[in-house]
């Protein structure tokens, strides 16, 4: 199993690290990808990271799941990329599983990706999300080939649910273990 991550100006320093960390604790591999056109990124809280490669020099069909990391990156830069929307109505269309976090699922409601499906999103942002069922009180859901989570302090789980998907409860229980100092 490949994915990508992408990352822009703004993102949320804990769901895009967390989530790359727990994901390749799990022998996922993953690409962290950058959205604009320098592999500089720089998070919400000012952090600087550097990306392995800029998403124009990605080529999805070598992928199997995507993950968007939420923050001021997904109403700032993301939501406004035909690159980025492109990308994810081709991991949609091909039926590959696409985990979005905070703001994140706003990418795939807008376009229409929650018809009949269970989804939960940073509060506030669930209004301009015009179909599926919005779930307020959960922190982590996966519906179908969708997995949303409400907020940076469900990192954890989201990406324990996305090693789950990927690989089965037994992988999860594992690296679950050994971010808890359990092994």
């Amino acid at each position: 199993m490949k994915g990508l991550i992408i990352l822009a100006n703004g993102f949320e320093d804990t769901e895009a690290i967390m989530t790359i960390d727990i994901l390749r604790r799990a022998k996922l591999s993953l690409t962290v990808a950058s959205a604009g056109d320098d592999v500089h990124v720089k998070s919400q809280s000012g952090l600087y990271v550097k990306a392995e490669t800029t998403l124009k020099d990605v080529n999805d069909q070598h992928y199997d799941f995507l993950v968007l990391p939420g923050g001021r990156a997904v109403k700032d830069i993301l939501e406004h990329s035909k690159k980025v929307l492109s990308l994810i109505d081709k991991f949609v269309l091909a039926g590959k599983m696409v985990a979005a976090i905070c703001a994140a699922p706003l990418l795939l409601g807008r376009r229409g990706y929650f018809k009949d499906q269970v989804f939960t999103c940073f509060p506030g942002c669930e209004v301009d999300i015009k179909e599926g069922k919005y779930k307020r009180k959960k922190g982590v859901i996966r519906s179908g080939k969708f997995i949303t989570a409400r907020a940076m302090g469900y990192t954890a789980q989201f990406a324990y649910e996305i090693v789950e998907y990927l690989l089965g409860k037994e992988a999860r229980v594992k690296v679950e273990k050994n971010c808890n100092g359990e092994l």
